[in-house]
């Protein structure tokens, strides 16, 4: 008997998704389509790789280093950091790295474009340009980021909309990196097992992904619209009777 309701409960519901089949076809589709249309108007990002090894026994030297650094000074003494990646990590985290990136690149500019005025070669609003700390952020945020591994090798990952300077600001990262631990005298060399080198397909959007999620979440929604509607059209019928 409990079986027997089960398949009746199981043909009802086959029953409501035919009577509604046009509508679950098209929130589905219209998913897809929008993910699509939404996903070829956002900006291409292109990420590049270099990975590094820190070879050399100067611990000391690099920790006394960083302990002048601004902010690093504070993440060496709170995360008690012992290998030379490490110590890498914080230096390739600092605000100092960053803010040299930021003018090698120009990319104050670049991510305040709105902002600046190219044919007076001035930012529109001098009063209130856009602050280097701001970019600081942006930098360790959304353009690098930074990994060691298990081996003691350190990977530099840029993600940025254009890949040639994808690459070059991976590779400056190392050129800064090696200019800073030359200017502290610290006995610790770093070995590029990888260079970056310009992306050939971009990293995001994921179209053919994003098209699937959507698809996805269109049809538990167009299954949820489905079941609820034929819910109120019962009720309706039970006031009309």
């Amino acid at each position: 008997m409990v079986d027997q309701n089960e398949d009746i409960i199981l043909i009802e519901y086959c029953n409501v998704l035919w009577r509604r089949k046009k509508m679950v076809i098209s929130v589905c589709s219209a998913s897809v389509l929008l993910a699509m249309v939404i996903s070829l108007l956002m900006p291409k990002y292109f990420r590049s790789e270099t990975v590094l090894m820190p070879v050399g026994p100067d611990a000391g030297g690099l920790a006394a280093a960083l302990s002048n650094m601004p902010l690093a000074g504070a993440l060496t003494g709170a995360a008690g950091i012992q290998t030379p990646a490490d110590k890498i990590m914080v230096v390739l985290k600092s605000r100092t790295i960053a803010e040299q990136v930021i003018r090698k690149f120009d990319l104050l500019k670049r991510f305040n474009e709105d902002e600046w005025d190219a044919g007076r070669n001035a930012w529109k609003n001098p009063e209130k340009p856009p602050l280097m700390q701001d970019a600081v952020k942006k930098v360790l945020a959304d353009v690098a980021n930074f990994k060691k591994s298990k081996d003691g090798s350190v990977t530099i990952t840029i993600e940025w909309k254009d890949p040639v300077l994808t690459a070059e600001i991976a590779n400056f990262y190392v050129y800064a990196l090696t200019e800073f631990l030359k200017d502290k005298s610290i006995n610790t060399t770093i070995q590029v097992v990888d260079r970056a080198i310009p992306a050939e397909r971009k990293f995001r959007p994921k179209i053919s992904l994003n098209m699937a999620l959507a698809g996805f979440t269109g049809l538990f929604v167009s299954l949820f619209l489905a079941f609820f509607l034929e819910y109120l059209n019962k009720q309706k019928m039970q006031k009309n009777a």
